[in-house]
């Protein structure tokens, strides 16, 4: 099956489609995937999703509990925030 191809039944089951396929192509894309040679990867798209990620859930920690303090916060924080819990989410 072509590049195109998967790309086209990925957008179909996920329901979206991608203004730019470069990106969807970029996220995709593991570092390992160049072996050992330079390319363009999801790490780049890994940050940024990491940090609106915490945003989105440090927003939404602080307007739930108006008497949570910041440790208490933090703590919640990376508990929801951490690969297991994500990828149990995922699931």
């Amino acid at each position: 099956m072509s590049s195109l191809r998967h790309e086209q039944e990925l957008q179909a089951r996920m329901g979206y489609q991608f203004g730019d396929v470069e990106l969807l192509r970029l996220a995709l894309t593991h570092g390992s995937f160049g072996d050992g040679r330079p390319i363009k990867d999801n790490e780049r798209l890994e940050f940024l999703g990491d940090r609106v990620l915490g945003l989105i859930v440090a927003k939404l920690l602080f307007l739930d509990d108006k008497q949570a303090n910041e440790g208490k916060m933090a703590r919640q924080l990376n508990a929801l925030v951490r690969k297991e819990a994500c990828a149990d989410a995922a699931r």
